[in-house]
């Protein structure tokens, strides 16, 4: 189901796996964890055990929650001191997010050092420009990956040219081009999708053999090379890495027919702002 444009977003009230298994944003967790065998949410330490299972070598530890009421840490330095990650029990949000963690956990790591280091220089409660973007890409990121010699694909949506992406180079989606989603907050937004979803587009370029790897393989990967960007990356590299992408449009995450009528809604899928110089 799509819901109305400008309803506020309420996730599902109760567990459901069938979410995790009908939409093709989820086919990449639903494949490598047993979800649409849980009856319920699972706990945290379901969570570690899955984590430590499936990255043994960069398994990650999942706490309740509630520990944050008597530790006065702040929760990306609980983070860093006590390698654990305090996470909610029966909710969405902090569920994907240890999902992320346990697919990508070095990428998260070094998310979690350069919040820290941010903490460091301007304290806790001014956030600093970069800790928005560190934030926008956890809560919002969307992983493009694509072989090289389709570079076209990423740099025609950082264009804005949807149609053209979305429905005339339809066929390169899942056949060089494979969208991953990394920011918890889209997973969440995504059991009830919505017109106006959006995500931060994070393109990585992957070896021609990619999509012949085994799935361990390429989340390895592309954890890999993503830690590393995120290590290095500016203020400004992170910036100009990201750019907004219509969740919906991209070939068969909409329930609605993606024709080329559906592409023209501009409120949704809105033409590159031209910029004028003074």
């Amino acid at each position: 189901m799509i819901t109305a444009k400008n309803q506020r977003f309420v996730p599902p009230a109760h567990w459901d796996a069938q979410i995790l298994c009908n939409h093709p944003a989820y086919r990449l967790i639903s494949t490598l964890l047993p979800l649409a065998q849980q009856s319920d949410f699972p706990s945290v330490d379901t969570l570690t055990a899955w984590s430590r299972h499936l990255r043994p070598a960069h398994a990650v530890r999942f706490v309740d929650a509630a520990v944050l009421e008597s530790d006065p840490r702040y929760y990306e330095v609980f983070i860093a001191e006590t390698s654990a990650v305090p996470t909610r029990s029966q909710n969405w949000h902090d569920l994907f997010g240890a999902l992320v963690w346990m697919l990508f956990p070095q990428s998260k790591t070094a998310l979690n050092r350069r919040h820290l280091e941010e903490i460091r220089q301007h304290g806790s409660k001014n956030r600093s420009a970069l800790r928005h973007q560190l934030t926008l890409f956890d809560e919002c990121g969307l992983l493009l990956l694509h072989r090289a010699e389709l570079e076209q694909v990423p740099a025609l949506l950082r264009q804005h040219q949807w149609t053209e992406v979305f429905l005339n180079q339809r066929l390169h989606w899942g056949l060089g081009v494979w969208p991953w989603v990394f920011g918890h907050a889209n997973f969440e937004m995504l059991t009830r999708p919505f017109i106006g979803l959006t995500g931060k587009l994070w393109p990585i370029p992957v070896p021609a053999a990619f999509e012949n790897w085994p799935l361990h393989q390429q989340v390895d990967f592309v954890d890999t090379e993503l830690s590393k960007q995120i290590a290095v990356f500016s203020l400004t590299e992170f910036r100009n890495q990201m750019s907004p992408l219509p969740l919906l449009g991209i070939p068969d995450w909409s329930h609605q027919a993606q024709t080329e009528q559906f592409y023209q809604d501009q409120n949704y899928f809105r033409p590159k702002r031209v910029t004028t110089q003074p």
